[in-house]
């Protein structure tokens, strides 16, 4: 009888757990997505802190993909990365937005909250969770970035990763400039 009893206590502790994780996950997700690794290379920045009569405005579409389809019916379900490489030896760069948008070209929603600084050679990375597919094969990021200062454009791309079977895949796409860069 304390035997039954001692295994009926593990299977509610374990629907217990996979309903916690279940509903936690996701919270996860979004905490992962809109908190970039923060630190002495990527800070926020004030707008006092900025030159404002110096400010060249820039915006780049990078292209993504949230699955990417190996026939009609079949698809493969793809994190994504998207890194933000300050290539510039010398010179910060403050990144504005960084918004993330599905194939229709509705906007999932903003990775950032505000604008930061991205110290000089540093990288800036924002992940999409291989489970979330909301993108579609169509995804895309928009960036908007500024320099008070004259520097180098930065690298941004997005790394794409997943696997089906014991088959992985991976394939990167480079941001394209929406326009020449804008001095405000």
């Amino acid at each position: 009888m304390k035997r039954n009893s001692g295994l009926a206590w593990v299977a509610r502790f374990m629907l217990f757990m996979g309903s916690f994780i279940a509903i936690n996950v996701p919270v996860l997700a979004d905490i992962v997505r809109k908190s970039p690794e923060r630190g002495a290379h990527f800070y926020p920045v004030q707008s006092k802190d900025i030159k404002l009569d110096n400010l060249r405005d820039c915006s780049v579409y990078v292209p993504a993909y949230s699955h990417i389809f190996l026939s009609e019916s079949a698809q493969v379900p793809l994190s994504v990365m998207l890194s933000i490489r300050n290539i510039d030896p010398e010179k910060r760069l403050i990144i504005k937005s960084v918004e993330y948008f599905d194939t229709r070209g509705r906007k999932l929603e903003g990775l950032i909250e505000s604008w930061f600084a991205l110290a000089p050679m540093a990288t800036a990375t924002f992940v999409i969770d291989q489970q979330d597919m909301s993108g579609g094969a169509g995804a895309n990021f928009m960036v908007q970035w500024s320099t008070d200062e004259v520097a180098q454009e930065p690298l941004i791309e997005a790394v794409m990763a997943g696997y089906r079977g014991t088959k992985g895949l991976s394939f990167s796409s480079r941001g394209v400039k929406m326009r020449e860069c804008s001095s405000l």
